[in-house]
């Protein structure tokens, strides 16, 4: 009944399934107060085809909230240009929050995006979706849940996206096997919670069953022929400068890291492996905390083509392991 008379609607359990959760749907031009909002286009659930801009104004619900989670239960927007893979026509566009948050656009579905919401209680943030260029059947429904600053689920500083669980799966926005390309102009933090006696993790490339040569990790040369692993170290190295993820101190699983191999934090080309082959390997990273960080430029022709981003599946590692 409370969840109603504030307007909201009941989506799920909480409260470790003793309680039921309380979302509030929003669209443009709303300000929204409310955890677990959910900011939807125009005529949800039907798609939206049209031309502007759609924002709300995310206000936080205490002083106690320092962070705000996106969620993308549903995203659907124009993909980039095909030639340097810039999102030109629709953009989700972040302004407000303290540091840089990427635009991006396309397929997103089931990724996320934590943001800082700054030290100063009145402080807001403007969430927009532009929409422009040719005739597109766009969906969103971003779930943004606020984090308090005292809560065990908090990101880390500089993490735009956090995982918390022992395994799971990354993906670069917009990676889809079949349609999507890298997107241009990315430079952000990945982070992955260390659970108690784990000391390192485990990253494989996606099965990509639709593409051959597989394709889950195309970040730099032409895609439509097979693209080596390039591997580079920050400072010391004229490869993977432009597009690359950097995975710290990174080696290949089986393969102790001795020689140049020791120095390899950065990855590039069309295979995920800390050597230069044509063969995907499990690498592994002992660094801690758990970071990735991915960055590309503003230009991919004439020499990067197709592209997609990455995909992978990655492990936490028992400290008794070998790692």
């Amino acid at each position: 009944m409370e969840c109603s008379q504030r307007g909201g609607t009941a989506d799920g359990t909480c409260a470790a399934g003793y309680g039921t959760c309380c979302a509030f749907l929003q669209s443009c031009g709303t300000f929204v107060r409310e955890n677990r909002t959910l900011f939807v286009n125009n005529n949800y659930p039907d798609a939206y085809d049209g031309i502007g801009t759609c924002q709300i104004t995310m206000q936080k619900i205490n002083s106690d909230i320092c962070q705000y989670r996106l969620d993308f239960d549903e995203f659907l927007l124009a993909g980039p240009e095909t030639e340097n893979h810039i999102c030109e026509n629709d953009q989700l566009i972040i302004a407000g929050a303290p540091g840089s948050v990427p635009i991006i656009c396309g397929m997103n579905r089931g990724n996320h995006i934590y943001v800082d919401a700054g030290t100063d209680p009145q402080n807001s943030m403007v969430l927009s979706v532009v929409t422009n260029g040719e005739s597109f059947n766009r969906t969103w429904k971003i779930r943004i849940s606020q984090i308090p600053c005292s809560s065990n689920y908090k990101a880390d500083e500089g993490c735009l996206q956090y995982f918390s669980s022992v395994s799971g799966q990354i993906t670069s926005f917009n990676y889809d096997p079949t349609e999507g390309l890298q997107l241009s102009n990315q430079n952000y933090g990945i982070c992955i919670r260390q659970d108690r006696n784990f000391c390192g993790v485990q990253y494989t490339q996606c099965p990509d069953p639709d593409n051959d040569p597989i394709q889950s990790f195309t970040l730099s040369g032409n895609s439509n022929s097979n693209v080596p692993a390039m591997v580079g170290s920050t400072g010391s190295s004229n490869f993977c400068q432009s597009d690359y993820l950097i995975i710290p101190m990174v080696s290949n699983v089986g393969r102790p890291p001795s020689g140049p191999s020791a120095n390899v934090d950065r990855i590039c080309g069309g295979i995920l492996s800390a050597d230069v082959t044509l063969i995907p390997t499990t690498v592994r990273s002992g660094v801690k905390p758990f970071r990735l960080w991915f960055h590309t430029d503003g230009v991919e022709a004439p020499t990067d083509r197709d592209n997609k981003g990455f995909c992978l599946n990655y492990v936490q590692q028992p400290c008794m392991s070998s790692i």
